[in-house]
Parts: C-alpha cells; sequence; structure tokens
C-alpha cells in the first residue's frame, strides 16, 4: 500500500490547520488521495483565488511524496517541521469524510 502525503507552503509567513503535512492512507491511487486530501483541508491555486500570498505561492500543491508505512510519512513530517501552532502532520483516509 502507498502512503500519500502532502506538504503545506508558508505562504505569507505562516501554517494553516489542519497540518503543515496530510497524510492519506488506504488511497486507491494519487487521484483518490488528492480527493481524500482536499476534504481534510488542502486546496490548490489559492494564488489565483486570492487565498494565499502572491510573493511566497501557493500554500498547497498537487505534488505528493510517497512511503511505504505511516510511520515514515510522519518521520518525514516531523523532521521538516516548522514551528509549533500547527501540527506536523494529520493522518486521513477517505473512511474520515463519509
Amino acid at each position: 500500500m502507498t502512503i500519500y502525503s502532502f506538504s503545506q507552503n508558508n505562504s505569507g509567513g505562516f501554517y494553516l490547520l489542519p497540518a503543515q503535512n496530510i497524510i492519506v492512507v488506504d488511497a486507491k491511487g494519487y487521484s483518490h488521495a488528492l480527493e481524500t486530501a482536499e476534504k481534510a483541508g488542502l486546496y490548490l491555486n489559492g494564488v489565483a483565488t486570492g487565498s494565499d500570498c502572491e510573493c511566497c505561492g501557493d500554500r498547497w500543491s498537487a505534488y505528493v511524496d510517497e512511503f511505504d508505512t505511516v510511520e515514515e510519512a510522519k518521520a518525514s513530517a516531523e523532521s521538516c517541521r516548522f514551528g509549533d501552532e500547527v501540527p506536523a502532520y494529520l493522518v486521513t483516509d477517505d473512511l474520515d469524510w463519509d
């Protein structure tokens, strides 16, 4: 099983909830993982919609890191963590959003 992790850019100099990384488990593939991450709070094209800082760029992108285990994805998120205001990761699956 592939574990998908989407990372947040700190557009405007800060992170937003739900987490700096959204880790998706039990996805049927990349598209399903992206859809699940969007339900958890990921959004695309933030600069174009006026949600994100133009000079810093989009907060979220469709780029994903893939891992073999949830533990590896969590460790990666923790190793890149900045600040304590927003959790390093949120682990979710499609069942959380039905």
